[in-house]
C-alpha cells in the first residue's frame, strides 16, 4: 500500500486571500522596521538561527509576503 497521501482543496491550513497579504515594504511600515531589517529577520528564520525573529512570512514563488494577521500578532507581542 502506498504512503502517498492525496490532498484535496479542503486539506491543510487555510490559504490567505491576496487582500490579506502585505509586501515587505508594507510590513516594514506596519512594524516600524526597515525593509532591510525584515530581510535579515527572514534570513534568520529560514536558517534557524533565530526562528522567532520578525513576523512569519509566506513565499509565493520568489515573492515574499506577510499575512496581515502575522504582522498584527508580531506588533502586539512587541508591545508587551
Amino acid at each position: 500500500m502506498s504512503d502517498v497521501k492525496n490532498y484535496t482543496a479542503g486539506d491543510g491550513p487555510a490559504t490567505p486571500s491576496l487582500n490579506d497579504l502585505l509586501t515587505t515594504r508594507q510590513a516594514a511600515e506596519a512594524t516600524g522596521h526597515t525593509v532591510q531589517t525584515l530581510n535579515q529577520y527572514r534570513s534568520w528564520r529560514t536558517t534557524g538561527q533565530y526562528p522567532d525573529a520578525g513576523p512569519e512570512f509566506v513565499k509565493l514563488g520568489r515573492a515574499v509576503f506577510y499575512t496581515r494577521a502575522a504582522v498584527d500578532a508580531y506588533v502586539a507581542n512587541r508591545r508587551g
